[in-house]
């Protein structure tokens, strides 16, 4: 498979603490979809978890080449965990404009520190 895409992301674990206390980042309607708000709040330290899925969107948008204009964006990019892997859905115009460029495998990796949380997505072709 030949590489189409790559994008990276680097966040202040502090920045998610603080949208966290705020409560702006928990609402469905917002940067993130029902079941990753699930699964971050399942987790002992859901800030990670949300660092992490957050990192893995913008990274993901990207490597896509997308400037978010609009939330739905963040929300069509879904981040799943699966015994400790991670992957990337995307739906919607995400999926469509993916399809066109040819991407048949996105590939995430994500990398916590105790400051920052960063992520790094591959598109295949």
């Amino acid at each position: 498979m030949a590489m189409i895409g790559m994008g990276i992301d680097l966040l202040e674990n502090c920045r998610v603490e603080r949208e966290l206390a705020h409560g702006s980042w928990r609402p469905a309607d917002g940067i993130f979809t029902a079941p990753e708000i699930a699964y971050c709040e399942a987790g002992r330290k859901p800030a990670a978890r949300y660092a992490a899925c957050f990192a893995a969107k913008e990274a993901t948008l990207k490597a896509i080449g997308i400037e978010v204009s609009d939330l739905a964006y963040f929300r069509e990019t879904e981040v799943q965990e699966h015994n400790g892997q991670y992957g990337v859905i995307l739906h919607n115009r995400l999926r469509s404009r993916s399809e066109q460029m040819g991407v048949r495998e996105i590939r995430l990796s994500i990398a916590f520190a105790v400051k920052h949380t960063g992520a790094i997505v591959v598109l295949e072709g």
